[in-house]
């Protein structure tokens, strides 16, 4: 699929402000402090600040182009700056970004693959607090104190909590129409080999479909652990009361988790070679490829993976309920690299607070993308001769700042968003949930544990090698890297957060 990276309307723009700045005989600079409620910038083609948005899951450039248009109508209005959108940004392709000066001013951090807390000690992100002060109070009015304590690091606030699920069970999705016709019984609880005794019925009934599919050679493991931000250190058990931390790849269930992915692979339960692929699940799915794979659930859950595989979906919960403080870090940055974090802050303000530019930025452009089905009750679907196999622009809600003010899609509960905030509430909490782990006193450490990590952890997650060879070499390599001084560390400040929070 086409993806837009921004460089060719980043060009496009500067030619047109060279040539306004030529014929007007004056200097275009702008300027860095001004306001919504700067008169005199505001309208001027060359005053204009282009505010890029980095943001995950597939699109086209073309539907890019067309809904950062429709954005830019409205933000020109309201807070004086255009938008440029490029989405399918993968983590490696955000980290270059990030690393390498590009121009980029918001981004949805990837909290699975690097903490708030490293980007902070990196200088990859700006603190927030003095921002928010001026220009995100609508905004910040709206989201609770421990929400915030979630993404502050060292006393500052470096993110925008996504206002989502922030509670999840452990389990596993599949296609409902396969799950039925072998007798799969998705209303209760599973444990491994309850589930393999499922999966082995689908892969007997349909030999050509792979019963485990990776996602882009990655699994969701179906554990409830407290990741404590990178996984370096964790709590094993975030249903539990202990606070004790331990190195997940050296846990009891971290290995079984493994034990069985290399068996089923062997079994040819698992697609073959699943750590190297690039295919999401989702794709996998639709194309009758593969029947289901290990995931997050959560409150509406069924009626949104339905939309996106394009086919009916059911899951089986393996682990209830939880909440840690990464479900609630995932947030909305500034990259240190923007021009104008304030006109950033603005936009984001305006992403989270306004429904129309939250709904074009989740959802598309109504009548192309989209369509109401009713709009009294703010109910959409796809537009016709649109679906989920080929629609331009993918819809994941979660993924942007606020998506409960946007557009309820059919199939959904009418209520989803009153049920999802209920589900938030009565989920488990870590023990654990609130603290952020500031990882500057060991970042050494932490870089050559997550090159190890990077090594190994994939393969082993998705069966491809043999854990009884690979996992003992990945603790050798851990330890020899710094393990036990950043289990030290993170346990240090885990104990003091623990005492000031009792």
């Amino acid at each position: 699929m086409k993806t837009i990276f921004g460089k060719k309307t980043a060009a496009l723009l500067l030619i047109v402000t060279m040539i306004t700045a030529a014929l007007a005989g004056c200097s275009s600079s702008g300027n860095k402090n001004s306001t919504p409620d700067d008169k005199q910038t505001q309208g001027k083609e060359e005053d204009t600040y282009t505010v890029t948005i980095y943001a995950p899951y597939a699109a086209t450039t073309e539907e890019c182009e067309a809904i950062a248009a429709k954005v830019s109508e409205i933000t020109k209005k309201l807070i004086g700056c255009d938008v440029e959108l490029v989405r399918n940004v993968t983590k490696e392709q955000l980290n270059l970004a990030l690393t390498s000066g590009e121009k980029l001013d918001l981004f949805y951090a990837f909290p699975w693959e690097v903490s708030l807390s490293s980007m902070a000690s990196s200088n990859q992100i700006v603190a927030m607090d003095d921002l928010l002060k001026q220009y995100g109070t609508d905004m910040q009015s709206t989201i609770s104190e421990d929400d915030f304590k979630c993404v502050t690091v060292g006393g500052k606030v470096y993110g925008i909590p996504m206002n989502k699920d922030k509670a999840q069970a452990r389990g596993f999705l599949m296609d409902k129409a396969i799950a039925d016709e072998v007798g799969i019984d998705y209303s209760v609880k599973k444990t491994y080999d309850e589930l393999e005794a499922d999966l082995q019925k689908v892969k007997d009934a349909h030999p050509d479909i792979w019963p485990i599919v990776a996602n882009a050679g990655t699994m969701m493991r179906p554990l409830p652990v407290d990741t404590l931000g990178d996984s370096l250190g964790v709590l094993e058990n975030a249903l539990s009361d202990s606070t004790k931390i331990v190195n997940l790849y050296d846990s009891q269930s971290y290995k079984d988790y493994v034990s069985h992915m290399y068996k089923w692979a062997q079994n040819g339960l698992m697609m073959p070679d699943a750590a190297n692929t690039t295919e999401s699940y989702d794709a996998l799915i639709h194309s009758g490829v593969g029947f289901g794979t290990f995931t997050p659930i959560k409150a509406g859950f069924e009626a949104e993976e339905t939309r996106k595989c394009g086919k009916d979906i059911v899951s089986v919960t393996m682990y209830d309920s939880h909440s840690i403080t990464t479900m609630v870090n995932a947030a909305w940055c500034i990259a240190n690299n923007s021009k104008k974090p304030d006109k950033a802050m603005q936009m984001l303000n305006l992403i989270y607070t306004n429904p129309e530019v939250a709904n074009l930025l989740a959802n598309g452009i109504e009548g192309k993308n989209y369509k109401y089905v009713d709009k009294e009750k703010n109910i959409i679907s796809y537009a016709d001769g649109v679906d989920a196999s080929n629609t331009g622009y993918s819809v994941v809600g979660w993924a942007w700042p606020n998506e409960q003010i946007t557009s309820v899609w059919q199939g959904d509960d009418p209520d989803v968003w009153t049920k999802l905030g209920e589900f938030n509430k009565s989920a488990k909490a870590s023990p654990a949930k609130g603290f952020v782990w500031d990882n500057s006193n060991v970042l050494n450490e932490v870089t050559a544990c997550q090159n190890v990590v990077s090594k190994y952890e994939a393969s082993l997650d998705c069966g491809s090698v043999n854990p009884d060879d690979a996992l003992p070499k990945m603790n050798d390599e851990l330890k020899a890297a710094g393990l036990d001084k950043i289990i030290q560390e993170k346990q240090k400040q885990l104990d003091a957060w623990l005492a000031d929070n009792k």
